[in-house]
């Protein structure tokens, strides 16, 4: 059995290969040599050349394009507040219960050493 290894590749924009492609489209100059020039493969090169003449020049599957986050509306700014009010509610609540299972602990005790010193007398 053994270890198999992922195989790691290069993310390249979008911008990078539509650039790629107008390069080697230039008079008098090889996609070879582009493709050589750029450090990739010129298999890659003619591959992003098709997709852009066919209109399918896009963005690697695997690459993460960074999306913005979330535009906060005055309603879930209301919904944020009653929900932090909520868990302060609950805090207090919480510490309320432990102190009554500190007091119900400590009676507990109490008694039990007090059923000791009656049975002992």
């Amino acid at each position: 059995m053994g270890i198999t290894k992922k195989k790691q590749y290069d993310s390249y924009t979008l911008a990078f290969k539509v650039k790629a492609v107008k390069e080697s489209k230039k008079q008098g100059v090889k996609a070879r040599d582009v493709a050589e020039a750029l450090g990739i493969h010129p298999v890659m090169l003619y591959r992003w050349r098709q997709e852009f003449k066919e209109g399918r020049l896009s963005e690697n599957k695997h690459m993460r394009v960074p999306t913005p986050p979330p535009k906060k509306s005055r309603e879930d700014s209301d919904k944020l507040k009653v929900a932090e009010r909520r868990i302060k509610e609950l805090e207090k609540s919480l510490a309320a219960k432990e102190e009554e299972v500190i007091i119900l602990k400590k009676a507990g005790r109490f008694f039990q050493e007090q059923r000791r010193k009656d049975t002992r007398s």
